[in-house]
């Protein structure tokens, strides 16, 4: 590479690297700025927020005074007189259709915290507020104020108050009456919503908890919002639609109790503020690539009138180096740098005539040389196996190659025919060791890999046996009774698994249902299953009831839980005089109910976490009365859980389906048909999870002899 090019070439990096280091700086120091800018946009919007969930609550708080400031409604509510307060909230009109922007929701509680009035027509209805927000209402410490999410479904902003003794003749706050109970009241999310619109002046967008939207769906900007939405992050990014760019923020919503209930959405217009950032980068730009481009060029220029002398100085001396003497140059003499290029020159002719000499001489050396070594090595050759001759023979012609370049390190090396008859039988000998080393690592891989393999199919048959005893454990034949059919089956996803089924009875004319999940899987699992289930049969054959069962299992099990496992349990007691089944449910999926006409639902959920998670926690109990015809399936998140193989979950929905189309089915037939359906899903991807399935078929009321019921109740035993 010519000095010329190479000084062109440094100024070159040089200034690319001072402008790509300034492009750099702006470009931090711009995305430093639009870091803080989305951190302002986002306050100001959460702020926007705020504001709008305030408005929504103060529309509460009018409807709110009227109800607890009328007497009427506190004397309702201190006598607990249900149909007094039906009739006199209707009287004061508070609530409204949910089109019309007012409240749509209204409860009254006991000081004790009983709900005597609720719009909510469910024969239970769920409060609006959680216990921990209407014990501050009722103890006078807060009013409360925010977003909940109403029977799992439903967001409402909620705002409550205390009802005071004596209101409106005398009594009140103020008064020195004590709280006589609570008015909590509620206002239809998309309220606080249309506020925010009218506020900030956006597009408003909500999503649900799980990501699926329930307001701005009809915005023609939403198919572009809907991949971006990420329903438990706070941010903003930008959005294209329609010709026009926007900031879309996001921002989680929060209910009373802290959790995250949804997520609101605000797309602004910035298309104007991104068309000017893009023209200032532009311009940035080409500035910087238009100084680059003069400062070469001025380079050019200099290096081109300096360097014009010293390139005929190089002409010449490339055409001697060539061999062609007539084509120099008359160079001027002198001391300077011209001049002693000239001289050498002079030199550099009489060197070369020395080399072409020197040349013939070396040549004919290197092919007498080149003769003799290889008469020796092919007469080696023959006596070796065809392998080791052909890679001797590669060596051959490899030293060949080298004596034709005078340059090479073995051409300088070796001087005589005895040198390269060594170089060549020296690298023999290295093969031949090389290959031995090689053998020998081969020799040594293959014990090792031999030990290896025996220790796996040692391992592999210890599973086995423990898959056939976890399996041998849990019930395989069911008793044969006249008031139900049962069955179940548990598929590990490993040798062994952690999922478990038990079907025994705890008196004469009840028997128990149970099913489990273990944290984890494999043999800790399969040991803390073994562990639970024999805690389980001995508590509830004591006739505790299945809540108290369920409460004394979970401290037996908590009390040296140094792995930190634990379990879902759902365990049911099933009286085969009256079909009536208590149940009490730990973390586990609810079962499903199908009656006679077809009809599918969950039971309903008791209070209760997973065992072995905390010790002293409460456990609820419910009950269900079967009927003749229905079926009852329990079964483990294994089965909703299940993925084909494009990632998709299989789902309750999905198992929903699958039980209804088991109306006629005995218990065996429809857990083989869950199952099935189950397998067809997934088509051949790998199981995640164990999957557990137990199916019961009531029959009707009949005597079960005592004798059936302990016929078959452990198979170990």
């Amino acid at each position: 590479m010519l000095l010329q090019t190479r000084i062109i070439l440094f100024v070159l990096a040089t200034v690319t690297v001072v402008a790509g280091l300034l492009l750099g700086f702006a470009a931090l120091r711009e995305d430093a700025l639009d870091r803080r800018a989305r951190e302002l946009e986002l306050e100001r919007l959460e702020t926007s927020w705020q504001l709008a969930v305030s408005g929504a609550v103060g529309r509460i708080d009018q409807g709110l005074g009227r109800l607890a400031g009328d007497a009427e409604i506190a004397r309702a509510v201190e006598g607990e007189e249900r149909g007094a307060l039906d009739r006199r909230v209707a009287a004061l009109g508070v609530v409204t259709a949910p089109a019309t922007g007012g409240i749509t929701d209204v409860n009254l509680l006991s000081k004790s915290g009983e709900l005597l009035y609720s719009t909510d027509p469910a024969l239970e209805p769920e409060p609006l507020l959680n216990r921990g927000a209407l014990d501050a209402i009722l103890s006078g410490q807060k009013l409360a104020r925010g977003v909940r999410l109403v029977d799992g479904e439903r967001l409402v902003v909620v705002a409550g108050v205390p009802i005071y003794a004596g209101t409106g003749a005398g009594g009140g706050q103020g008064s020195g009456a004590g709280v006589t109970g609570a008015a909590v009241a509620g206002l239809d999310f998309v309220a606080a919503l249309d506020v925010l619109r009218r506020t900030t002046g956006g597009r408003v967008f909500a999503v649900t908890r799980n990501g699926a939207a329930f307001d701005g769906e009809s915005d023609p900007l939403w198919p572009a919002v809907k991949p971006l939405v990420r329903p438990a992050e706070r941010s903003i990014t930008t959005v294209a639609g329609g010709g026009r760019r926007y900031a879309l923020a996001s921002l989680p919503v929060a209910d009373l109790a802290g959790g995250r209930v949804a997520t609101v959405l605000i797309a602004s217009d910035v298309t104007q503020a991104v068309e000017e950032q893009a023209l200032w980068s532009v311009a940035y730009v080409a500035a910087v690539g238009l100084v680059l481009l003069g400062a070469l060029g001025l380079l050019y220029g200099f290096l081109r009138r300096n360097f014009s002398t010293l390139d005929g100085a190089v002409k010449a001396l490339q055409d001697l180096s060539r061999g062609r003497a007539m084509g120099y140059v008359e160079l001027p003499a002198g001391n300077d740098e011209i001049g002693r290029i000239a001289g050498a020159v002079e030199v550099f002719r009489g060197v070369m005539r020395e080399i072409e000499r020197s040349a013939g001489q070396r040549e004919r050396r290197l092919r007498r040389q080149q003769r003799f070594i290889r008469r020796q090595m092919e007469a080696l050759a023959v006596t070796l196996e065809e392998d080791a001759r052909q890679n001797l023979l590669e060596e051959l012609r490899q030293i060949e190659a080298e004596t034709h370049d005078a340059q090479s390190a073995q051409s300088k090396g070796v001087g005589d025919e005895l040198g390269l008859l060594a170089l060549g039988f020296s690298r023999l000998a290295t093969r031949v060791s090389t290959q031995q080393v090689q053998l020998t690592q081969m020799v040594r891989d293959l014990r090792e890999a031999l030990e290896d393999k025996r220790r796996l199919i040692s391992l592999q048959q210890e599973l086995e046996i423990a898959r056939t005893m976890q399996l041998t454990i849990l019930p395989q034949v069911f008793p044969d009774l006249p008031e139900l059919d049962i069955a179940a089956r548990m598929i590990p996803a490993k040798e062994v698994g952690g999922d478990f089924y038990d079907f025994f009875p705890i008196s004469e004319h009840k028997v128990a249902l149970v099913i489990a999940d273990v944290s984890g899987k494999g043999i800790p699992a399969a040991f803390f299953m073994l562990i639970t289930r024999t805690m389980l049969r001995a508590i509830a054959e004591s006739g505790v009831g299945p809540a108290e069962t369920m409460r004394r299992v979970n401290n037996l099990l908590a009390a040296e839980n140094e792995q930190m496992m634990f379990v879902t349990v759902f365990y049911g007691e099933l009286d085969l005089r009256t079909g009536v089944l208590a149940f009490s449910n730990g973390g586990h999926n609810p079962p499903l109910r199908m009656t006679a006409s077809g009809a599918v639902k969950e039971f309903e959920r008791t209070p209760g976490i997973a065992l072995a998670a905390m010790p002293d926690m409460p456990f609820g109990e419910k009950s269900v009365t079967l009927d003749t015809g229905d079926m009852v399936v329990l079964f483990t998140d294994g089965v909703t859980e299940a993925f084909n193989g494009e990632e998709v979950m299989y789902g309750d929905p999905r198992l929903v389906a699958a039980v209804a189309g088991q109306s006629s089915a005995s218990a065996r037939d429809g857990l083989d048909g869950v199952l099935a359906d189950v397998a067809r899903f997934t088509a051949g991807a790998p199981q995640s999870d164990d999957i557990t399935c137990l199916v019961l078929r009531w029959r009707g009321a009949a005597d079960a002899p005592a004798a059936i019921l302990a016929q078959q109740a452990d198979p170990v035993a």
